[in-house]
């Protein structure tokens, strides 16, 4: 009897250890399997994000390469607006006393889609922006730039700046006679950088 009970004794011991044994194992295989699950969920996460990231700077891209070729294209008629022209047929004409008017209205900063827009006359060609005179009523015609607005009117961070030349003429009288005095000046108007990490330009 004894030698009965110790053999079932030693066969119920392996039993159970066999059993802890597969559930050891079945346990490991589990743990194996989340791991693998939590590494291909999180790789799939990472290659998503850097596919979004891809495509938003594409985004960006697009959106930078529109705004400036409208600007280009815009700053290349703009002296032969209404606003800007010199009376006649004249192309690429700005009458320098309707700049002296406009830079009174800000409510052009909503007019043109440019970030910010000046003229600047042939005497900065000479001197460092620091030496640059802004233009107002009381010192014009003696001075170099017509700001008409700027970034900061418009709330815009970032702008890559464009320019294009043009004649700027004013009325002059000299010994009782008026005649048209004309200089080279250009434009300069911005566009928005839209990246925002991009920094301005």
């Amino acid at each position: 009897m004894k030698k009965a009970q110790l053999k079932r004794k030693q066969v119920s011991c392996k039993a159970q250890l066999k059993r802890k044994q597969v559930s050891c194992k079945a346990q490991l295989k589990i743990q194996e399997m989340s791991f693998m699950l939590v590494a291909v969920v999180l790789f799939i996460i990472l290659v998503g994000l850097f596919a979004l990231s891809i495509f938003y700077t594409n985004l960006y891209k697009r959106a930078n390469e529109i705004a400036e070729e409208r600007t280009l294209s815009a700053i290349t008629n703009l002296a032969d607006s209404p606003e800007f022209s010199c009376t006649g047929t004249r192309s690429n004409c700005v009458d320098a006393d309707k700049v002296i008017a406009l830079m009174n209205n800000k409510n052009y900063k909503n007019f043109w889609e440019f970030s910010s827009l000046r003229i600047l006359k042939q005497n900065i060609f000479n001197k460092t922006k620091d030496e640059w005179v802004e233009c107002s009523q009381s010192n014009y015609p003696d001075c170099d730039v017509f700001t008409i607005y700027t970034k900061e009117d418009k709330n815009i961070e970032c702008e890559t700046i464009f320019d294009s030349f043009i004649a700027l003429c004013r009325k002059e009288q000299e010994s009782g006679v008026t005649y048209e005095k004309c200089e080279i000046a250009k434009f300069w108007a911005g566009a928005e950088v839209k990246d925002p990490d991009k920094g301005c330009r």
